[in-house]
């Protein structure tokens, strides 16, 4: 649904007396389109050439379940299947997300070269509660893996390295598109994901370095404002270093 806005007075006043009235619309927020997604996402590794040998993306996944419609509409046939979004996001959801998405994506797209010790953070919201059942545990050690998960720490928004940069790009990207329904929104979603650059990816992991070093200097604390170091300039000139 589309709604357009009224003529205000910034607008008029911003207008020469001869030119037209600009066509302004937004979505209406009383028939958005909502979905949850979960994202993986590791540092890219390039090569001494700037080449990428691993992009590190390993997926983002709607929380999404099928639904039999039971009557019939405009948009669909009585007995047709639909995609819902998942409204109670609890331990379950997560724990089924892990153990059919998350963990098989991370095995499948693992480069070879790397140890398989990996440590994942998530953020400790309380449905993210690491499932201790056998199930999940073969699920994290098998095949040679050893999966651990870490919590952020609290109060600590600036090491999430996904606000740093990722989730940023989606939305403006995705803002762009108007989905009319669950299944275009996914789509969109994952486009932009897909479209997410590689180099502004590893400069989010350099950020995040930069933040842990002044959470040190500020004791622990998070009054700071995440410093501006110039990746861009230093990585032209040869000087952007990939630890700190």
């Amino acid at each position: 649904m589309v709604l357009l806005e009224p003529r205000n007075k910034e607008v008029l006043s911003n207008l020469l007396p001869n030119e037209p009235y600009p066509y302004r619309c937004q979505q209406s927020k009383r028939f958005k389109v909502k979905g949850m997604f979960m994202v993986v996402i590791m540092k890219p590794i390039f090569d001494t050439h700037g080449l990428v040998v691993h992009d590190e993306k390993y997926g983002i996944f709607p929380f999404v379940y099928e639904s039999t419609a039971k009557k019939k509409s405009k948009n669909r046939e009585a007995g047709a299947v639909e995609i819902k979004a998942t409204q109670n996001l609890n331990k379950e959801a997560i724990r089924t997300m892990l153990l059919n998405n998350v963990i098989p994506a991370i095995k499948s797209k693992w480069p070879p070269h790397l140890f398989k010790d990996i440590w994942i953070q998530w953020d400790n919201v309380r449905p993210h509660q690491i499932p201790k059942n056998e199930e999940f545990i073969a699920a994290c050690q098998s095949n040679g893996f050893t999966i651990q998960f870490i919590y952020q720490p609290a109060q600590s928004p600036d090491l999430n390295v996904l606000d740093l940069g990722l989730f940023n790009v989606i939305q403006y990207i995705q803002y762009q598109s108007f989905p009319k329904n669950l299944e275009e929104l996914i789509d969109k979603v994952k486009e932009a994901y897909d479209l997410f650059n590689l180099v502004l990816n590893k400069h989010c992991w350099i950020t995040l370095q930069c933040c842990m070093e002044e959470i040190l200097k500020h004791l622990g604390g998070n009054n700071f404002t995440p410093p501006h170091k110039g990746k861009k300039r230093l990585e032209r000139i040869g000087l952007l270093p990939e630890q700190l």
